[in-house]
């Protein structure tokens, strides 16, 4: 399992940014990057850029989920995409004070402009159970949320579809 500190970057692209955290809000932990600079843009798909120049990714772990969140927005704050990472557990770093946390591989994508769902990574979860970095628990945890996650956002009830970012993207 990786450890996930959200004020690094793990966008390999990403040259420079500017990162903003919100650690206040009682049932979440809000990092928001603004990408000044990175080498090329990265294409989710045909006509759709997920990362550019002056594009920001807001990155959100709920307290009390097993999973995390990020938000892929263009330059006027539009959103492209979101894209859920299944977790193990998170916090905060005792060292940092920054929020982190374990990635448990399987990972799930939504974009509303094609309303299309995408499981990624099944492979990796599947290899991580195979060879004993993860037990049968955490396996089983990480399809249950999987699953949960497809439903909530098949069905529109994942809090986080429908939440207004706006306050976090504000004058930055």
């Amino acid at each position: 399992m990786n450890k996930k500190v959200l004020t690094k970057t793990y966008l390999r692209e990403a040259v420079k940014y500017q990162v903003r955290l919100f650690l206040d809000e009682d049932d979440k932990w809000v990092v928001v990057k603004k990408l000044i600079e990175i080498t090329e843009p990265f294409i989710i798909r045909e006509n759709v850029t997920g990362m550019d120049n002056g594009y920001y990714v807001l990155e959100l772990i709920p307290k009390n989920e097993n999973y995390a969140l990020r938000i892929f927005f263009d330059e006027n704050k539009k959103i492209v995409e979101y894209y859920y990472d299944v977790i193990k557990s998170s916090g905060i770093d005792e060292e940092t004070k920054v929020p982190y946390f374990w990635d448990l591989y399987l990972d799930v994508t939504y974009n509303e402009y094609f309303d299309d769902i995408h499981i990624l990574d099944e492979d990796e979860l599947e290899e991580a159970y195979r060879t004993g970095v993860i037990n049968k628990e955490d396996y089983k945890m990480a399809i249950e949320v999987k699953d949960k996650l497809v439903e909530e956002i098949k069905s529109k009830t994942n809090k986080y579809l429908n939440y207004d970012y706006s306050k976090y993207l504000k004058d930055f």
